[in-house]
């Protein structure tokens, strides 16, 4: 594999998404009726046991993954959420504890582990895959912006109120790339997505990545049947 290089990063001009989508996120309640539908959702002939660490979008907690966490131990999974409470989005403060988390349950299971994150939280399971290349298994991210970043976003605008230095996020997150991630990476992204403009979810770079699109809103992601069932296959990659 050639070496990638910042000059490499090269992508389209991406705009937040439109009015109409954010508006849409309102609705993202529909999707809370998906969670009386876990058993018709397919699942894999074979199910293999993974240790799954689930990490929030930006503003969540564990509450937020709960319905997703409850899915995966159903389908045999020893799944568990981050429990550091609400992301507010300071990677540097949470890199260093959610090492610990991996390691602790490496040990305990003696099995890599399976990073799957919402939003902001599919960017910090992207950088803990790179820290901890012989521990984590695969990534799975959810509407996660894995290009630009707060830019691309509904939230742009009050970038500086969250403390934001979108340009220098953008900086960072291009010579992120020049450190390949080796394991598996399951990248879902909608583009009904009203909080993150689906371009961005793309990942053009990294070695193994498999795209899957979904019909959800970017909040009914952690709700959805649809998201839940590609989780739920690429758990069995």
């Amino acid at each position: 594999m050639n070496q990638i290089t910042c000059a490499h990063i090269k992508y389209p001009e991406i705009s937040p998404p439109p009015l109409k989508l954010q508006l849409r996120e309102i609705f993202s309640g529909i999707y809370l009726s998906d969670l009386l539908k876990w058993a018709s959702i397919p699942s894999p002939e074979t199910i293999n046991p993974k240790t799954v660490l689930i990490i929030p979008g930006f503003g969540g907690g564990d509450l937020s993954v709960l319905p997703l966490k409850k899915f995966l131990r159903k389908q045999g999974h020893y799944a568990y959420s981050w429990g550091l409470g609400l992301n507010h989005s300071k990677i540097d403060n949470f890199i260093k504890p959610l090492l610990k988390r991996i390691d602790s349950l490496h040990k305990k299971h003696g099995r890599g582990i399976s990073l799957v994150g919402w939003s902001l939280g599919g960017i910090f399971a992207r950088e803990l895959a790179r820290h901890r290349p012989k521990h984590v298994s695969n990534v799975v991210t959810m509407g996660s912006p894995v290009i630009v970043g707060p830019r691309i976003t509904a939230l742009h605008k009050l970038s500086g109120l969250f403390g934001w230095d979108s340009k220098q996020i953008e900086q960072d997150m291009i010579e992120r790339y020049t450190t390949p991630i080796q394991q598996p990476i399951t990248a879902i992204y909608s583009k009904k997505d009203g909080i993150v403009s689906w371009q961005g979810c793309i990942d053009h770079w990294s070695p193994s990545v498999q795209h899957h699109e979904v019909s959800a809103s970017h909040i009914g992601m952690g709700f959805s049947k649809e998201v839940y069932q590609v989780i739920n296959y690429s758990l069995a990659r």
